[in-house]
Parts: C-alpha cells; sequence; structure tokens
C-alpha cells in the first residue's frame, strides 16, 4: 500500500483534471481524508508519510468521485460549518454560503436588548438562520417556514443537535402564511435565480434544490412573497433582513418603495463588493418593553 500523501495527491490531481481548482482540489481532499478517518488537521499532517490508512477506502474514492462530478463537498460529507456550528446537509437543502451570515451579523444587534424577541425565518432551509438566531439569543422563539416537507426534516434534526428544539417551530407552509405573528424581526434567504438563468449555473449549484435557487421568469417572485410577508407579520418598528441576487438591489428599492409600510435603512455588500443583503424596517413604533 502506497504513502498517504501519494493517495492524496493522486486524488488531487483527479479532481484538478475534472475542472476544479486547484485549491479547492487540496481543501476537498484532506476534509474527505480527515472526515473518514476521524482525524484533525494536526494528524493528517503529521502521518503523511505512513502508508495510506486501510480504512480510508472505498469511501475516499467514492467520495472522489462524486466530487469529480461536481456534487458539492456538503453534500458529500453531509455537513456545512455556519456561523462557527456545524449544520447537517443534504441535497433537500441549499449548501449554507458564507455571505449568508451577514443575515445574523445584522440581525442580531437589531433585537438582542428586547426580554423576549418573536423571530421568524422564511425558507429556513436546514435551519442555518432559525437555529443560528435561537442559539445566539437564549430568551428568543423562532418560527421557521418552508414548502419542502424534506427540507424541514433537516432543520429539525439540526435544532435538536445543536440545543434548541424548544424554542424552534418548524411550520410547513409558504412564507409566513400559517405562522402566526406578529415578530419583531423576520429574516430570509429566498429563491432569487432567474428561471432561465439555470444553463448558467456552475454545475455543483446544479445539485441544489430547484425549489430553493429560481424565482421565477424574473427572479422576484419570492422576493416579493417576502416581502408581502413582512408587511403582514413584522410589528411596527420591527425589521426585515433578506438575501437578495447579483443586480437585483435597484429592484429591492422599488420593491420596497411599493409597499409604504416598508423602508430600506441599509444595504449591505458581500465579501466581492456586491449588493447582497437589505435590512429593511417597518414604518411605525414599537410599544414600551417589546
Amino acid at each position: 500500500m502506497g504513502l498517504l500523501s501519494d493517495t492524496l495527491s493522486t486524488a488531487r490531481a483527479r479532481l484538478v483534471e475534472a475542472g476544479i481548482r486547484p485549491d479547492e482540489a487540496a481543501v476537498d481532499v484532506n476534509v474527505y481524508a480527515r472526515t473518514i478517518l476521524g482525524w484533525d488537521e494536526a494528524t493528517l499532517l503529521g502521518r503523511l508519510r505512513e502508508p495510506t490508512p486501510k480504512p480510508l477506502e472505498p469511501r475516499f474514492s467514492e467520495w472522489i468521485s462524486r466530487r469529480e462530478a461536481r456534487e458539492p463537498t456538503a453534500y458529500i460529507v453531509g455537513m456545512r460549518e455556519f456561523w462557527g456550528r456545524p449544520f447537517l446537509v443534504t441535497p433537500a437543502v441549499l449548501v449554507p454560503r458564507p455571505e449568508t451570515e451577514f443575515i445574523i451579523e445584522e440581525a442580531l444587534p437589531l433585537v438582542r436588548d428586547l426580554r423576549a424577541p418573536r423571530l421568524a425565518d422564511i425558507g429556513t432551509g436546514s435551519g442555518i438562520l432559525a437555529v443560528t438566531l435561537a442559539a445566539e439569543l437564549p430568551a428568543a422563539v423562532v418560527v421557521a417556514t418552508d414548502l419542502s416537507a424534506s427540507a424541514l426534516d433537516v432543520a429539525r434534526e439540526n435544532a435538536e443537535r445543536l440545543g434548541v428544539a424548544s424554542r424552534v417551530t418548524f411550520v410547513n407552509t409558504s412564507y409566513l402564511d400559517a405562522a402566526d405573528g406578529p415578530f419583531d424581526l423576520v429574516v430570509s434567504n429566498p429563491p432569487y435565480v432567474r428561471d432561465g438563468d439555470k444553463s448558467a449555473l456552475a454545475r455543483q449549484v446544479r445539485h441544489e434544490p430547484d425549489v430553493a435557487l429560481f424565482g421565477g421568469p424574473d427572479g422576484l417572485r419570492d422576493v416579493s412573497g417576502v416581502l408581502d410577508a413582512a408587511v403582514a407579520k413584522v410589528k411596527p418598528g420591527g425589521w426585515f433582513v433578506m438575501e437578495f441576487g447579483y443586480g437585483q438591489e435597484d429592484d429591492i428599492r422599488r420593491l420596497v418603495a411599493e409597499r409604504p409600510s416598508l423602508r430600506v435603512e441599509r444595504v449591505r455588500d458581500d465579501f466581492q463588493g456586491i449588493a447582497r443583503t437589505a435590512i429593511i424596517q417597518t414604518r411605525g413604533q414599537k410599544t414600551a418593553g417589546s
């Protein structure tokens, strides 16, 4: 049996040959090996010159083949970190993105000082937003909705694993239709890709569920839907924080302007300088102590 370093090098070369960037291929290969062997990074580096451990196969080669087909690594290993916590991920849900953490970063200060904030997450998917908010705000209660029953199963399991299931209610519904408001804060990462853009998406993105990606011919069907939900279910003076797509800032501002009870407080750029997160407030005053 060859050295572990040679096994990993061969796997990296396979991924690069399949069109995956060398730096990304290196990360993937290390993650697969560490996950299968139960090692940390230091152990892996310290044992590269040893023979390839027998427990690595056949799963390692199977995972490399799946990645060659551009299946996302999060689906292959069944996990992705978000806001410093490990979340279970399956093909029933979107793969969590780093830019979605901006929603958490913007949302927390808005409600941290409330005694018992009521929060909602529209289109919760794997539950990253709902579960993270519940974990970061021990006094909060959260309602998380999704049209996909399979996604809600994943989200419930994440809530259980991360110790917040008693404070998160999962509802199989459209937007907030079957959720009892009002809420101090609503968050959402709605589908916002235009239906016609499917062929232009990266191959690995095409492994993700259509229902969580595509927002109609103009990409704004669900953006409009979540804004309407905010109008209906957010308290006066409360907040709505949402992610949106490339080039949609003007559309967001227009759609908010069409809803007189809402106003855009600010828009935040992502790591590439692209407008990505809208912080929106409902007009009016909160009652004392709310």
